[in-house]
């Protein structure tokens, strides 16, 4: 129950604060140019507390869920409120366009701050219950030295990375002795198992759909024991495998007799095919950044996170299925928030900077009902040099938002399933 209200919480606090983060941007480019805003709330619903200042009232309403601001005079339909030069639609194209596009801005820069501010921690190292390392019987805070007599660096997180790639890899998943330094300053010695995990992010038709976006860790082929030596040799050497196993990290979420093929050793970075590594569930401490490095990785985020998107969209229009469950909705976030907001205030500002960064670019796709759309909609008429008619701008964006909420219902419907184990 306890880690259910985490979860509650740290959902909802993490919702509120990127949605208001965008409405703010609207709010001060809005302020700055000369558009009345009647209403800049937190929450929706009835009014909990507000407050009037100027011709903006300012409060928090009863439902924790993001916020809104109102200004009057959006699409200049009979009815509105009116605020005369000051409604929204009577402002220049520059100003509207720059009003609307401040959502999107706030979230980015926002976000790329957050992932500056991680960047800038020295986090200690992560060692999740159930992966090969806790059963050798390392704790969080433990630091390995050495994995099969090499040495780890801990000159920078690249060099860290890669000594413990290449390091588990020669293991071609036999046991090895781990050193490592404790909690308590000594060092200690471990046997560790690797286990087999295929990152399943390859071409449609490479495995199942319904493992999309998984890393899955291998425990039998073709019927036996998931055996030593090179990974992609081991699942098939390119050729079709059946594979039993589970989804890493959830030891619930098993599948059983599910093919696999085009298998290549690697550790998930490519799409094209499906990649196999030798895995032992630890994540390294990191040393923290100073100041322009932290600023100068938070902000390289957001062409990455960019190129990301433009793929993931790609995707759906040649493997809907699998493109599908790369996409999160309330429930996969609150998931993601909840177990992240255990870990520590690092992991939650980090998936607080990501959520953001994902919520400034989602506004920008050409949808009616999003930022991108309203913007679509001022290019138009700046090039036609006349208003469109609010009417029809209205049922574009009623219908959109009906698609809208049919997308979050199917992606809710997936996160469940995904959730609680789904039908492997």
């Amino acid at each position: 129950m306890i880690g259910f209200l985490i979860t509650v919480v740290a959902f909802l606090v993490l919702i509120t604060v990127v949605v208001v983060v965008h409405e703010g941007g609207h709010f001060v480019l809005a302020k700055l140019s000369g558009i009345r805003v009647d209403e800049f709330f937190v929450g929706f619903g009835p009014r909990v507390v507000s407050f009037k200042r100027g011709d903006t009232e300012y409060g928090i309403r009863a439902l924790p869920v993001g916020g809104f601001v109102r200004m009057p005079g959006m699409l200049g339909l009979e009815g509105e409120a009116d605020a005369g030069e000051r409604n929204f639609y009577r402002a220049t194209i520059p100003r509207r366009l720059a009003t609307i596009a401040a959502g999107v801005i706030s979230n980015l820069v926002f976000g790329a701050l957050c992932l500056t501010v991680v960047y800038g921690q020295a986090t200690p190292s992560y060692v999740p219950s159930g992966e090969p390392t806790a059963r050798a019987g390392l704790v969080s805070g433990d630091v390995i030295l050495s994995i099969g007599g090499s040495t780890i660096s801990y000159s920078s997180t690249t060099a860290t990375d890669d000594d413990f790639y290449a390091a588990v890899q020669r293991s071609d998943g036999r046991p090895m002795q781990v050193v490592y330094q404790g909690t308590d300053g000594a060092d200690h010695t471990a046997t560790v198992t690797p286990e087999l995990v295929a990152y399943a992010e390859g071409e449609a038709g490479t495995f199942p759909s319904k493992l999309a976006g998984d890393a899955l860790v291998i425990t039998s082929v073709n019927g036996a024991p998931t055996g030593a030596g090179d990974p992609a040799t081991v699942l098939g050497n390119g050729g079709p495998v059946t594979v039993s196993g589970f989804v890493e990290g959830d030891s619930a979420d098993r599948f059983s007799n599910d093919q696999l093929s085009d298998v290549h050793d690697g550790n998930g970075s490519a799409t094209a095919h499906v990649e196999a590594a030798w895995r032992i569930g630890y994540g390294a401490q990191v040393p923290g950044e100073t100041l322009l490095p932290a600023l100068r990785d938070g902000f390289r985020a957001i062409p990455s996170y960019a190129v990301a998107v433009v793929q993931v969209i790609g995707q759906l229009f040649v493997h809907p299925a699998q493109a599908s469950q790369q996409f999160s909705g309330p429930v996969g976030i609150a998931a993601a928030a909840g177990t992240s907001v255990q870990q520590g205030w690092v992991q939650y500002l980090s998936l607080i900077g990501i959520i953001s960064l994902a919520l400034g670019f989602t506004n920008v796709l050409p949808i009616p009902f999003l930022d991108g759309g309203r913007l679509l909609f001022i290019a138009i008429e700046a090039v036609l040099r006349r208003r469109l008619d609010p009417m029809r701008q209205a049922i574009a964006i009623a219908v959109s938002l009906a698609l809208i909420i049919l997308l979050v219902v199917f992606i809710t419907i997936n996160d469940i399933n995904h959730l609680a184990g789904g039908v492997h």
